[in-house]
């Protein structure tokens, strides 16, 4: 079975202070534009917006707490966690209930110590109660393990289209059957994305599910969706079809993006990048059940990139060309920003070129060679988190800053009267832009949050 020895040191990354990016934030498409939106977070890893005048928590992964922005501005402390932040250890993901409007639900994913710094219990989600001021606990959802480690605990949760918890973890370094050692007897909630009810239980529908697990050592069998993960910091659910995307990191080469069906088997550690490229087998895969399968990536890079965040953005505040794309963040390159079209039938990216093999043959001197189709934008710094918001799309750095990208008010006037001042009758020229200027002013229905 294959070890790797290598690694990209994502760990170091995360655990570590993280340089602003050196040079401005930039998109390729000049009709939009980036701004700083907020700053002063400490290493912040999740965002969640709770309301349409942008009021979001953000969570800060050495200090386990969770900040308050209000008016673009850090309005408090409303939520401190003592968290082992060693290495990519801390406070990692949030989600809103699917519900958030009337139980007022908050799910977090931490690693639990008994003060910042400190030894870690485990990898787990909490769900908390917000008041309005505060977020008190209402009850323990689900426990993973934390460690060997101290790296690879994933940490990223969403709330699918079926209204359950999804929640992505990494192998934290265990060597147990979920990461494919078939000589293992031990299961743990380790290198898997997990599917949960709103309380925490597993879910019948589970591809592994059965209620003579409960009680048993083979219990986590009954949450897990996928396995094989190595590690991943982006999980998203594709609007259109409602299917789980996640990115998953490498050791030294082939990191990974994979459409997530039930029962999926990612590979880790037989397998990372495409079998056919990689010279792979699939017969040393462990099998948890009737339902486990194996299936290459659907997008993957020679040389890491390391991915980060994964999003598919909800609304058209970057023109409706943009609306239900992917969105992936990187670390390396100083925090460059793909964006991916996916196929007619959303189960594959539509990839055209150098990269119709689903391959970036990528370098260390050319991180992003064979990636001008797909290069969104750059310098960014580490990005931790992507999310739809108010007014456009919102980047989140491990730097401190938070980014929103949004139309361009400026290049939508310049090209409107460059458009009409082709237009040679000045009755036609009043009249367009008399149009103009009410296009801009009119407004506009609210969509950000739509799928």
């Amino acid at each position: 079975m294959h070890r790797a020895i290598r690694t990209v040191a994502l760990a170091i990354v995360i655990g570590a202070w993280v340089a602003p990016a050196a040079h401005a934030q930039s998109v390729v498409d000049q009709s939009l534009r980036v701004q700083t939106w907020a700053k002063g977070f400490n290493s912040p890893t999740g965002l969640a917006f709770l309301n349409d005048a942008g009021d979001a928590f953000v969570l800060e992964k050495n200090t386990g707490q969770v900040k308050l922005l209000r008016n673009r501005a850090i309005a408090g402390t409303v939520l401190d966690l003592a968290v082992a932040n060693d290495s990519e250890r801390g406070l990692l993901g949030v989600a809103l209930s699917p519900s958030f409007a009337t139980d007022n639900f908050v799910y977090i994913y931490y690693t639990a110590s008994t003060s910042d710094g400190g030894q870690a219990f485990d990898n787990r989600v909490d769900r908390f109660r917000w008041n309005g001021s505060s977020l008190t606990l209402d009850r323990h959802i689900v426990r993973m393990p934390g460690g060997p480690g101290p790296n690879h605990d994933g940490g990223k949760i969403a709330f699918g289209r079926d209204n359950k918890l999804y929640v992505m973890m990494g192998d934290v370094n265990l060597n147990g059957r979920t990461t494919n050692f078939q000589s293992s007897d031990e299961l743990t909630r380790s290198a898997a994305i997990l599917r949960l009810s709103l309380n925490g239980r597993g879910v019948p529908s589970n591809p592994f599910y059965n209620a003579a697990n409960i009680g048993t050592a083979n219990e986590p069998l009954n949450d897990i969706y996928a396995y094989g993960v190595r590690n991943g910091f982006g999980m998203d659910f594709d609007p259109v079809s409602g299917d789980l995307w996640d990115t998953e990191n490498g050791p030294g080469n082939w990191d990974e993006i994979n459409r997530v069906r039930p029962g999926f088997n990612s590979g880790w550690q037989d397998l990372m990048g495409p079998n056919s490229r990689t010279g792979g087998s699939v017969a040393g895969l462990e099998s948890l059940g009737a339902a486990s399968y194996y299936s290459d990536p659907r997008f993957s890079w020679v040389e890491p990139v390391a991915p980060t965040d994964l999003h598919f953005l909800l609304n058209s505040k970057l023109g409706g060309a943009y609306k239900s794309d992917m969105f992936v963040g990187t670390f390396r390159g100083n925090g460059t920003l793909l964006r991916f079209d996916l196929s007619p039938s959303r189960k594959t990216l539509s990839l055209a070129g150098p990269l119709a093999d689903g391959v970036a043959d990528n370098s260390e001197g050319s991180l992003f060679g064979e990636q001008s189709g797909v290069v969104f934008g750059s310098n960014f710094g580490s990005i931790s988190d992507i999310i739809t918001g108010p007014g456009g799309m919102y980047v989140l750095s491990l730097s401190g800053n938070l980014y929103r990208i949004s139309e361009d008010p400026s290049a939508q006037i310049a090209a409107q009267l460059a458009w009409v001042s082709a237009v040679p009758e000045p009755p036609a020229l009043i009249l367009l832009c008399g149009a103009a200027a009410w296009s801009l002013k009119r407004p506009r229905r609210r969509d950000w949050g739509a799928a």
